[in-house]
């Protein structure tokens, strides 16, 4: 008592009644008046709405502050003083208790040596009225070691009486998870508990909304979206999205743990070994994008989760001619796939990875099996594997013919006559396009000459039992399927 008068006078008279009437020095504080069924905080309190708290004084801290007391004091002195615990008053944060001058809703009577023992021991105090924890399956870790392990008890200049200045500092100091070059956004921000709640919750590591995936769809509304109405969902990203992405910091895009491509092998081991041992390569798995220039890695409603139809998808990128990776320029295929009256099987359904291997091939041209890529070639069946993989090898294996192709003299087997030669021998390529074109059966109406630049026409005009051309290789040549026609005998490099 005598203590309170000394800071009275010494802070004059309107300072003295301010005190007096606020603090009241002479006056019993009216105590707090625990619920013994407690509700706990409201969400909203955790949730980050600001609020208000109530302070019993304002007033300037003493320079000096007064000695620990020696005698035991009354319980009708104050605790809050400019000399003593004056932090009480003025820090910005101030527990409920504390700022109706209720010590002793926590604290019993002095017992001498200025020691004020707890009504309740350890948590007990806190959960008389707080019920935070002890309902939900998972409970924070530090519960364990107290509330003040987090928390000071009396006052603080940071949010729910946090002992550090901010969440993210709290949480640091005991999860050091390092700041890396992709930052997770509430993680940049500092803002642990968008994520996690403080104290318990009903899923794996606290999380706020949800277990796996579900948690991450409060946010990513899109994703959500987007697997909802997927036919083909990634495993991956129906389960839990940190089997590909760190929720926090890493030093790879889109969130993910490694880089794109050794995220997807560490799962698709067999497409790894294919696209590392590949003579081959495909350009777009060697771009930034990789794997994902041509798949979802989250869900789609095309077949192994392709951006669209595959060959839709192919032309994000051959919708323009471009160099391969072996040198040789792919030309522009738009014009052939979109526009061509006659397309190739495979093309008609929009399946160019019948033909090629969007991963890498020992072929060239990304070719699933071997085809000749010159124009003339000695034949050898082996030659062919890709075309014959659909077509029956019949086709140029047997001499004659009634029933095996409309490209027939007679029984004379042309397709025999023009590709079954030791020298010289015609790959398909050298009448058909390959891809699709405006003439029936995919012939072409000219094509790359052996070695050069020249543009070959083929001059080709179907009949009604048969038909002609007259190719930059030889004269006008005619066929009938009724019965043969008259041509030369077959000269060395020549086609009969």
């Amino acid at each position: 008592m005598t203590r309170c008068a000394r800071s009275i006078a010494g802070f004059g008279v309107v300072a003295a009644a301010l005190l007096v009437l606020l603090t009241g020095c002479h006056e019993k504080p009216e105590a707090a008046k625990p619920t013994t069924q407690p509700q706990g905080a409201s969400e909203e309190h955790f949730a980050g709405s600001e609020g208000t708290t109530v302070k019993p004084v304002s007033f300037i801290a003493a320079a000096t502050p007064a000695p620990k007391p020696t005698q035991t004091l009354s319980k009708e002195a104050t605790c809050v003083s400019p000399e003593c615990h004056a932090t009480l008053a003025i820090s910005k944060h101030i527990h409920g208790p504390v700022s109706e001058k209720s010590c002793y809703s926590c604290h019993q009577e002095d017992i001498g040596g200025h020691k004020f023992p707890l009504k309740r021991s350890g948590n007990d105090t806190c959960t008389f009225c707080h019920a935070v924890s002890g309902t939900m399956s998972h409970q924070h870790k530090a519960l364990e070691q107290g509330c003040t392990s987090c928390h000071r008890p009396h006052e603080s200049n940071t949010k729910f009486l946090l002992k550090a200045d901010s969440v993210e500092r709290l949480c640091a100091s005991c999860h050091n998870v390092p700041l890396k070059k992709h930052a997770h956004e509430p993680f940049a921000k500092g803002d642990c508990t968008s994520c996690h709640l403080s104290h318990q919750a009903n899923n794996a590591m606290l999380l706020r909304g949800g277990a796996g995936a579900d948690h991450c769809f409060t946010c990513h509304k899109d994703i959500q979206q987007k697997l909802a109405h997927a036919s083909n969902v990634h495993k991956p990203a129906r389960t839990d999205c940190v089997n590909c992405h760190s929720p926090h910091s890493t030093d790879f895009e889109h969130q993910l743990k490694v880089a794109q491509d050794e995220s997807c092998y560490s799962c698709h081991r067999g497409m790894k070994t294919q696209i590392k041992q590949a003579p081959v390569k495909h350009g777009a798995l060697t771009s930034a994008e990789g794997c994902s220039n041509c798949h979802d890695p989250h869900g789609s409603t095309e077949p192994k989760l392709l951006l669209a139809r595959t060959d839709a998808t192919c032309l994000k990128c051959h919708d323009k001619a471009m160099p391969a990776t072996d040198g040789h320029t792919v030309p522009n295929m738009k014009p052939v796939l979109t526009a061509s009256a006659h397309l190739h099987g495979p093309n008609k359904t929009g399946n160019c990875s019948a033909c090629h291997d969007p991963h890498g091939s020992k072929e060239p041209m990304l070719l699933e099996r071997a085809f000749p890529r010159t124009f003339y070639t000695s034949f050898d069946i082996a030659k062919y594997d890709l075309c014959f993989s659909c077509h029956e090898k019949a086709l140029v294996l047997n001499e004659k013919t009634r029933t095996l192709t409309s490209f027939r003299d007679g029984d004379e087997n042309l397709h025999f006559v023009h590709v079954n030669r030791d020298a010289k021998g015609r790959s398909c390529k050298t009448c058909h396009n390959v891809h699709g074109s405006d003439l029936p059966k995919h012939l072409a109406s000219e094509v790359p000459f052996e070695g050069s630049n020249w543009a070959m026409p083929m001059q080709f005009e179907a009949t009604s039992d048969g038909g002609k051309c007259t190719p930059g290789c030889h004269k006008e040549r005619e066929y009938k399927r009724s019965k043969p026609s008259t041509r030369p005998t077959t000269s060395p490099g020549g086609v009969s």
